[in-house]
């Protein structure tokens, strides 16, 4: 008797009477996953002939269904996600916050499980004695087919991201609890082999004496090693640490399982090397041609490598990183691993492309935490002084870029578009901002000369950005402004443009320490005024954007009517933060929170110094006003509100993006969700439907 099933082959054996046999089971699991996997494929076949379908809509709803079968999509869509957005509240224990996932992707796991349960225990009698054998020979044969699913969920290069549309990390996710389940259909295998051997006394026999049980046991040791150390809080403890100790012990895993399993089911570990092999040859054939210059035309033809950075320290501990006239191609929102072993040695980081192609040059904000990041700004401070208080010559590192890799909608396709973003989460927002709107500026050219097809059925685009300083304002200061220059710049020449650009950004919190960053508009301010509550809204008289106005107040006339703010806390520095949420931006009067501080500036406005051009045409249209005080600031933004007003003016499906913390994270979800039902879209209201895509932040 072995816990390996034994030398006879085990797949065909009878176990009673109607009961199908061990190559039937696993069959039958991989029909159920590969209904899903072609369930999901269609959905995204589907997404993409609708995308194309709306660029080529030339009503002015193109973005709205308009045939039975896409009002009928739309409706099953809605109702599905309503389902699957939802997030239950995080539950906090003491300092520690425990955070759900959405609904949607728990109940696939379920199913994989509750399908997983089912094969494993179909018409086997688990309180026979007798039995406890052939529950043995099922789950490990159960057990043993799920691994090429788990290989095909991890690679970069993957093949059920590439047929769902969706990103290796969002599948990761997947991967990680279809490696749980493995866990505990090895552990209900091995314990059945106990249970029956524990009968007889037998159990430390077996694992002294019996080769096929010692093999098993190893393998079980390594799987419940690799369960625990991919759990979160244990992986965040170091990065790199988990990525080497996790490559390490999937070959022992691999090895230990090839020399348990018999050789009847030895395919299904041929399976995931196979996965594993493929995942590498194509990451490092495309890594070389992205890489080696011989495959693209560069300056300087003696260089071996393609690519050279500069670093260049910017406030907040962020090293931003440029890679001019980049070997590759990528679309908005995507990521790369960039290595520099110059710098980092032999470690290699996913960062997210914080420029847009038409740069011509890829960007990348990082902020120093533990490790290489933290090299990185080590190394770029060497330069010079932070940007703000002087400007760095960068200096130039070999670098080798991975990917591109990443996958959402395109957003051009949506009627209205919203973009939430917490912190350095904007480096994934902005892109995809800019790249909206270049499709305006673009179309709008084309227009001008000669009619062409509409390059965005976007009418609509908000953008909010929630940030801790006023000096994270420097690191997409310029594009802002040369985002609503374009728009004003369309309005002007063409009389009609219809389109909506609306841009907040609040400031959590100020450290005084922190250098007057203050956006382009303001930057002919005196170096002693400090903007504080800095929220930028482009409001629309009919369309397009009006003006800009920049709202704070001073501590004077906020202490008046809030003596005893909430939400406020003094940081050891003088600055304060605020954690407020403001129900309705539109009704600001004053901050609701306040600290102590000097005594208050005079307020000016930005109009009264010399303009730049870019001030001059953004505020041809309307007033630009700034009241300053430095110990001001504004609280968070409710988003709720803000996502319930532009789905209010949607005419067709409307578009969340959010990239940020956790909590911003859930807080949208659960928002959308809400207003999805409430406003019950697609059920006969004529309320349209709503896509979100939650960008992960962080590991």
């Amino acid at each position: 008797m072995s816990m390996s099933m034994g030398d006879m082959p085990a797949g065909s054996m009878s176990m009673g009477d109607g009961v199908p046999s061990l190559f039937t089971l696993q069959k039958m699991y991989w029909a159920v996953v590969g209904s899903a996997i072609g369930a999901a494929t269609l959905v995204n076949v589907l997404n993409r002939i609708v995308a194309q379908h709306r660029l080529r809509d030339s009503s002015l709803t193109p973005a709205k269904p308009k045939s039975l079968f896409f009002n009928l999509y739309a409706t099953i869509t809605a109702t599905v996600r309503e389902v699957s957005y939802a997030t239950p509240h995080p539950l906090k224990m003491g300092g520690f916050t425990l955070h759900f996932p959405p609904l949607g992707p728990v109940l696939i796991m379920l199913a994989n499980l509750i399908t997983v349960m089912v094969l494993c225990f179909y018409k086997l009698d688990t309180l026979d004695p007798w039995k406890w054998e052939n529950v043995g020979y099922r789950t490990g044969f159960i057990a043993i087919c799920q691994l090429p699913l788990i290989f095909l969920l991890a690679g970069r290069q993957n093949i059920i991201g590439f047929l769902v549309g969706m990103s290796y990390a969002s599948l990761n996710w997947y991967h990680r609890w279809i490696s749980r389940t493995l866990w505990l259909t090895a552990t209900i295998h091995m314990g059945f082999w106990f249970r029956d051997w524990d009968r007889w006394h037998y159990i430390l026999y077996q694992l002294k004496n019996d080769p096929l049980t010692k093999r098993g046991f190893a393998a079980w040791i390594i799987l419940t090693f690799i369960v625990i150390s991919s759990f979160a809080p244990v992986r965040r403890l170091s990065h790199e640490f988990f990525v080497i100790q996790h490559l390490v012990t999937f070959v022992g895993f691999i090895v230990a399982v090839w020399m348990h399993a018999p050789s009847e089911v030895k395919t299904w570990v041929w399976v995931p090397i196979g996965l594993v092999v493929f995942d590498r040859v194509a990451r490092y054939t495309w890594g070389a041609y992205a890489n080696l210059a011989i495959f693209h035309r560069k300056k300087n033809a003696n260089a071996l490598w393609a690519h050279s950075a500069s670093f260049t320290p910017l406030p907040g501990n962020v090293t931003r990183v440029t890679i001019e006239n980049p070997g590759i191609g990528w679309q908005p929102g995507q990521h790369v691993f960039l290595t520099c072993h110059s710098i980092v040695p032999l470690q290699c980081h996913p960062f997210t492309i914080a420029s847009i192609p038409e740069d011509n040059k890829m960007e990348f904000f990082i902020r120093a935490e533990n490790g290489g990041t933290r090299r990185f700004f080590r190394f770029a401070s060497k330069n010079g002084s932070v940007l703000g208080s002087g400007e760095v010559a960068p200096r130039g590192r070999t670098i080798f870029v991975e990917g591109p890799y990443g996958s959402m909608r395109p957003l051009r396709q949506f009627d209205s578009v919203i973009l939430l973003a917490g912190g350095m989460g904007a480096t994934f927002t902005m892109p995809l901002l800019r790249d909206v709107v270049s499709a305006w500026k673009n179309e709008n050219i084309e227009q001008t000369s000669n009619p062409t097809p509409r390059l965005a059925a976007t009418k609509r685009l908000r953008f909010i950005w929630v940030i801790k300083s006023r000096a994270q304002l420097s690191y997409f200061d310029s594009q802002l402004q040369s985002l609503l220059a374009d728009v004003e710049e369309c309005r002007r020449t063409q009389p009609h443009f219809e389109k909506e650009l609306e841009v907040s950004i609040y400031i959590t919190c100020d450290e005084k320490l922190d250098p007057p960053t203050i956006a382009s508009a303001t930057s002919s301010l005196p170096a002693q005024s400090v903007a504080q509550d800095i929220s930028i809204f482009d409001e629309k008289k009919g369309s397009g954007v009006d003006h800009v106005s920049i709202h704070s107040v001073s501590s004077q006339s906020a202490s008046n009517q809030n003596p005893k703010p909430t939400g406020t806390g003094c940081l050891p520095g003088g600055g304060c933060c605020c954690t407020t949420q403001i129900e309705n931006e539109d009704e600001i009067t004053n901050c609701s929170c306040t600290c102590a501080g000097p005594p208050p500036v005079q307020s000016e406005n930005v109009t009264s110094g010399p303009k730049t051009a870019d001030t001059q045409s953004i505020a041809s249209n309307g007033p630009m006003k700034l009241i300053i005080h430095p110990t001001i600031v504004s609280g968070r933004p409710t988003p709720r509100t803000i996502i319930r007003k532009v789905l209010e003016k949607a005419e067709g499906e409307s578009a969340v993006v959010v990239c940020g913390p956790r909590g911003l994270a859930d807080d949208v979800r659960r928002s959308v969700v809400s207003l999805s039902d409430e406003r019950a879209v697609h059920k006969g209201t004529g309320a349209q439907g709503i896509y979100l895509h939650v960008e992960n932040f962080g590991l």
